[in-house]
């Protein structure tokens, strides 16, 4: 049962979008029931790894554009059954954690506006991910060849980093691709274009 709110255990959805403030209840992480969060736009602050806990069947949680901190949680089972994660506009910072590429589920992230830093985990490309953004960072290094592979990629977002070196022409196989924003970083060439685009056309033709 929840403490949080005594008869919550019989809801499956939480969505509190009315400027609530102060710390996110510890209880929140005994709601075992949970299938889909949403605190996003409000003014909650606290540690994310100590606000949410086991929540075996949580697969939409979106707490974007709060004062949350603390690093996030190196142990993907934790959630298992994610689709959704947007946590966008907060002061989560330490690095982007291999074990996200363990939430096998997901298909859409959002970490951007954080404090992040590092670079992008390549396991990330084990995922079938629509939509990655990791905007407004200090992310640096090259971008995984995983992650330019995903196939089923419709949105990526790499804007406002401290990424260089070459775009890959490997983003061709992004088939799927409708949306890529990789302004303002530190990239000095497009290696190979025109290949990019005849790949991402022998891939589109395939899928048809």
């Amino acid at each position: 049962m929840c403490p949080l709110v005594d008869y919550f255990h019989i809801f499956l959805r939480l969505k509190i979008v009315s400027q609530e403030s102060g710390p996110i209840r510890k209880s929140l992480r005994n709601c075992s029931s949970l299938l889909r969060l949403r605190l996003e736009r409000n003014q909650l602050s606290g540690n994310i790894s100590e606000g949410f806990g086991t929540n075996p069947h949580l697969y939409y949680m979106d707490v974007s554009d709060n004062e949350l901190h603390g690093e996030l949680a190196r142990k993907g089972e934790r959630f298992n059954n994610l689709t959704t994660f947007r946590i966008s506009g907060n002061k989560i910072s330490g690095e982007i954690p291999a074990a996200l590429g363990k939430t096998t589920h997901l298909q859409s992230v959002d970490l951007s506006s954080n404090q992040l830093v590092g670079r992008i985990p390549k396991e990330l490309g084990n995922l079938k991910l629509t939509e990655l953004e990791l905007n407004d960072y200090k992310l640096s290094g090259d971008i995984p060849f995983d992650v330019t592979s995903l196939s089923d990629l419709e949105r990526l977002g790499l804007a406002a980093n401290n990424f260089s070196a070459t775009i890959l022409k490997q983003l061709g196989k992004c088939s799927k691709l409708i949306f890529l924003n990789m302004s303002e970083n530190r990239f000095v060439k497009i290696a190979k274009f025109s290949e990019a685009r005849r790949e991402m056309k022998r891939s589109r033709e395939n899928f048809c």
